[in-house]
């Protein structure tokens, strides 16, 4: 059952813990809400660590794992001058649904149903997954548009990401031929270290057609900005100004997710 939406659905994946998908995907959420663009940041990690700094931004009376209910959900209401909503993300209800007697494709087919539904009026939705192969984080991947896979760069998260990659192709062949993928994001690069550059070449020989052409920095703003509840690049000192890593890191960000945008508007028409 496939509704007809306006909206772009971009899913952050890895099946490794501290890949960065919470953060990046955060803070995408606000690039495109700060954009002009309506979004909605659906957090399908029952760990929350993406929407619980955006309670203030909360879709009343719903949580992610309503997703995961037969009732048809009702679309999320609209408030004149706000871009940016938030599904959060609740344990219990997301354990319980990841239980369902559902098939996988009863899951798949609710679940894209669901957000349809609710993200009618929409421009973009954002998903953070679990950090793990769960039937949550792929019913969620296979019914987005994009897919984006953070890396952090050491030789044990490159062989996760690459199982990331073969899970995507899987998607893309036995379930949706229209998932376009960005591929593999290196995520806290530290150009001071010698392994990590070296890993890096090796990603840049080794997996080229599967790496996005921009990366991330490692930067400890990002988690300062999580703490206020702000995107990186509005983290502020006790004077008012932006913080002189927080400016850097987050002009380096908004590099790629413009990058992504930009792909995200040419595609499918």
């Amino acid at each position: 059952m496939n509704i007809p939406r306006r909206f772009k659905q971009k899913a952050w994946a890895n099946q490794k813990g501290g890949s960065g998908k919470s953060m990046l995907s955060y803070n995408d959420a606000f690039y495109l809400a700060e954009s002009g663009y309506r979004t909605l940041y659906l957090d399908g990690d029952e760990q929350g660590n993406g929407s619980k700094p955006l309670g203030e931004f909360a879709v009343p009376g719903m949580v992610s794992s309503d997703l995961f209910q037969a009732r048809p959900l009702e679309p999320i209401e609209i408030v004149e001058g706000q871009n940016l909503y938030v599904l959060m993300a609740d344990k219990p209800g997301l354990i319980k649904a990841e239980r369902s007697a559902l098939e996988d494709d009863e899951m798949v087919d609710l679940v894209r149903a669901q957000v349809a539904r609710i993200a009618r009026d929409f421009d973009y939705v954002v998903v953070d997954t679990a950090g793990s192969n769960s039937r949550i984080a792929n019913s969620l991947l296979v019914s987005s548009d994009f897919v984006a896979i953070p890396c952090r760069i050491d030789s044990y998260s490159i062989d996760v990401a690459k199982d990331v990659l073969s899970r995507v192709a899987f998607i893309q062949q036995q379930w949706n031929p229209q998932l376009v993928s960005f591929g593999i994001v290196p995520n806290e690069f530290d150009a001071t270290q010698p392994a990590q550059i070296d890993w890096l070449k090796q990603l840049m020989t080794h997996y080229r057609k599967h790496l996005f052409g921009g990366y991330v920095r490692k930067s400890g703003a990002y988690k300062e900005a999580a703490a206020e509840g702000v995107p990186v690049w509005r983290l502020m000192d006790e004077k008012g100004r932006v913080k002189t890593a927080a400016r850097t890191a987050g002009k380096e960000v908004r590099v790629v997710f413009e990058m992504m945008h930009k792909q995200m508007e040419q595609a499918h028409g």
